[in-house]
């Protein structure tokens, strides 16, 4: 399935590239919605910042697994980036390094 936008927004998270950190990488979800033919919820994202707007979902039986594998696939998608670009993500609410996303540690920047 393919979609143009992530609905109704319900959250959004500004990281930032840790050697520019003027350079903004945002991350928005949209509300949680039933597939169009009734089975299972999907939750969707978009990642923006790195010359892609493109918009992913995760799908889940019910509107809160969507949710949470929205954030797993969050993290994934992040270290996937991070590493693909060269670049260190940050959250300025992590003074770990993290991204407040679950994910990977093999793919956790040192």
């Amino acid at each position: 399935m393919k979609l143009e936008n992530i609905g109704e927004q319900i959250a959004e998270r500004e990281l930032f590239l840790q050697n520019d950190p003027s350079v903004k990488v945002l991350v928005r979800m949209g509300k949680p919605q039933p597939f169009p033919d009734g089975l299972g919820y999907y939750c969707p994202f978009q990642i923006s910042g790195f010359g892609t707007e493109r918009i992913f979902y995760a799908a889940g039986e019910d509107g809160f697994q969507a949710i949470e594998l929205c954030f797993r696939i969050i993290g994934f998608k992040l270290a996937f980036i991070s590493r693909e670009e060269g670049q260190q993500i940050r959250w300025e609410c992590d003074e770990q390094g993290g991204w407040g996303f679950p994910f990977p540690e093999e793919f956790r920047d040192s």
